[in-house]
C-alpha cells in the first residue's frame, strides 16, 4: 500500500512539474538504440571512416556539434527492408538517375501517379550510407530537428530566412514570435521550420499557401504552408486535398497554420525520434522500422538538406552551433557504397568507371577531377581537394591541372562544388 501511495505521489508531482514548467520527456530509444555525443568513442573497425569524417567537419566548422545514433540494425537487413518495391523511388525519365539506379525487377513500372519509378538496392545503399554525405554540401540532412534547450535561437536568423518572401506581409515579426514560441513548446528547431516554409512554398508562395473557398456565400481563405496532405496527380487534386486538410484543422489564419504545422511535424516525427531529415526519409527508428517515412523519393533527405543549406548560405548563417545526428549500422561495408552507374545520352558515368565521362588532357594524360591519380573521380578526390583548399597538403602541377575542373586558371570552392555535383549525378563531365 505504501509503495502504491508513494508511486501515486511521484506521478502527481511529475504532472504538476509538467503543467507548471512545461517539462517534456525526451525521446526514449529502444534498448538496442542509443545516442552518443562522444565522437571519440566511435569504433573505427566497426564503423569505418565515420569518426575521421566527422572530425574533418569539426575542424572546418568549429561551432558544429555531432552526435551518433547507434541504430543496432544490421546494414544488410536495413537495405533489404528499404528495397521493398515502391518504398524508394526516383522521378521518371531522369537521365542522371537511370541505369543501375533503377530496380531491375520493377523495370518500367511506375508509382505515385505514374511519375516515379522504383530504385535499386545499390541506389538505396549509396543514399543511406552516411559516409557519402559527411561533407559540408550534404551534411544538413542530418541536422537535429528537435529543440536544443541549451541553444539561443536568434529571431534575426529566422527573419533573414523569411524576409522578402510571401511571409513578409507586414506581420512577419508576429509570425516569427509564433514560430519560436510554438517550437519551444513542441520541441522543434525553429530554424528548421523557417527553412521548411521556404522549401515547401518557395519565396513567392505556392498554390497551397493561400486557398480560396466559399462558405455560406462568403469568401474564406485557408492556409497550408507546410503542404500537409497536398497529394494528387494533378495540381487541382493537390490543392483540393490540401484545402480540405486546412479546412478540417480550421487554419483560416497564417498563425493557426504555423501552430498546426509545427504540431504535425512534432507529433508525427520528432517526438518519435525521427528528428533529422535523414530519419524522416529512412525510418530506422525502433517501434516503427521502415513503415513511417515522410516521402518515397530516395533523394528526399539529401534534397531537403541541400535546400536548407542554400537558404542558410544566403543569409550567412551556416556556421552557427548546429547539431547533427549521424546513424551507425552494424556490419557496415568497409568503404562507402559506390554511386551506381548512370546512363546518360549514351555515356555511362560512375565513380567506379575509369573514363568517368570527364575531359582528359591528352598531352598530360590528366583526368579532370582526379587528383589522386587513380583514374577515378570519387569521394577521395573530393576530400583531397578540400584538404588542399584548407592548406593541409600541397599539389604537384599535374594535380593542379586536374583540380581546375572549370578551367578558369584557379583552384577554389567552385571546383569543389563541381566535383560534388558530378558525384551526385547532377553533371556528367567537367
Amino acid at each position: 500500500m505504501r509503495k502504491t501511495k508513494a508511486l501515486a505521489i511521484i506521478l502527481v508531482i511529475n504532472l504538476i512539474c509538467f503543467l507548471i514548467f512545461g517539462l517534456r520527456p525526451s525521446v526514449v530509444f529502444a534498448a538496442t538504440q542509443r545516442i552518443d555525443n562522444q565522437i571519440n568513442n566511435i569504433d573505427d573497425k566497426k564503423y569505418p571512416r565515420i569518426k575521421k569524417m566527422i572530425e574533418n567537419l569539426q575542424k572546418s566548422h568549429t561551432n558544429w556539434k555531432f552526435k551518433v545514433l547507434y541504430t543496432g540494425l544490421n546494414w544488410n537487413t536495413v537495405i533489404n527492408e528499404e528495397s521493398k518495391h515502391g518504398r524508394n523511388v526516383v522521378g521518371i525519365n531522369q537521365p542522371n538517375y537511370s541505369g543501375d539506379w533503377l530496380c531491375k525487377e520493377c523495370k518500367n513500372k511506375t508509382y505515385s501517379g505514374g511519375n516515379w519509378v522504383c530504385v535499386s538496392s545499390a541506389a538505396i545503399s549509396y543514399m543511406m550510407d552516411p559516409r557519402n554525405s559527411l561533407y559540408y554540401e550534404d551534411v544538413f540532412q542530418f541536422l537535429e530537428l528537435s529543440y536544443d534547450s541549451t541553444a539561443t535561437y536568434d529571431s534575426n536568423i529566422i527573419k533573414n530566412i523569411l524576409k522578402n518572401t510571401f511571409m513578409d506581409d507586414g506581420k512577419l515579426d508576429t509570425y516569427i514570435t509564433t514560430i519560436i514560441n510554438r517550437c519551444r513548446e513542441k520541441n522543434v528547431n525553429p530554424y528548421y521550420i523557417a527553412g521548411k516554409i521556404i522549401q515547401e512554398q518557395g519565396t513567392k508562395g505556392g498554390a497551397t499557401f493561400k486557398m480560396k473557398t466559399t462558405e455560406d456565400g462568403k469568401t474564406v481563405y485557408y492556409y497550408n504552408i507546410f503542404n500537409i496532405n497536398a497529394t494528387g496527380s494533378t495540381t487541382a487534386a493537390i490543392v483540393s486535398n490540401a484545402l480540405n486538410w486546412a479546412k478540417q484543422k480550421g487554419w483560416n489564419t497564417i498563425e493557426k497554420c504555423l501552430i498546426g504545422g509545427v504540431d504535425f511535424i512534432a507529433n508525427g516525427y520528432i517526438s518519435v525520434g525521427q528528428d533529422t531529415m535523414y530519419f524522416e526519409k529512412f525510418d530506422v527508428i525502433a517501434d516503427s522500422y521502415y513503415s513511417h517515412q515522410y516521402a518515397q523519393d530516395v533523394m528526399y533527405a539529401q534534397n531537403q538538406g541541400e535546400k536548407l543549406r542554400k537558404i542558410l548560405e544566403k543569409i550567412d548563417a551556416t556556421e552557427y552551433a548546429y547539431t547533427f545526428v549521424i546513424p551507425l549500422y552494424e556490419n557496415m561495408p568497409s568503404s562507402a557504397c559506390p554511386r551506381p552507374a548512370t546512363t546518360s545520352t549514351g555515356t555511362t558515368s560512375s565513380t567506379n568507371n575509369n573514363t568517368n565521362g570527364n575531359t582528359t588532357n591528352s598531352e598530360d594524360n590528366i583526368i579532370k577531377g582526379d587528383m589522386t591519380g587513380d583514374k577515378v573521380v570519387d569521394s577521395a578526390d573530393l576530400l583531397y581537394l578540400r584538404k588542399y583548399l584548407l592548406g593541409k597538403i600541397t599539389y604537384t602541377e599535374e594535380q593542379k591541372k586536374a583540380a581546375d575542373t572549370n578551367s578558369d586558371g584557379k583552384i577554389d570552392s567552385a571546383d569543389l562544388l563541381n566535383i560534388r555535383k558530378y558525384l551526385l549525378g547532377k553533371i556528367t563531365n567537367f
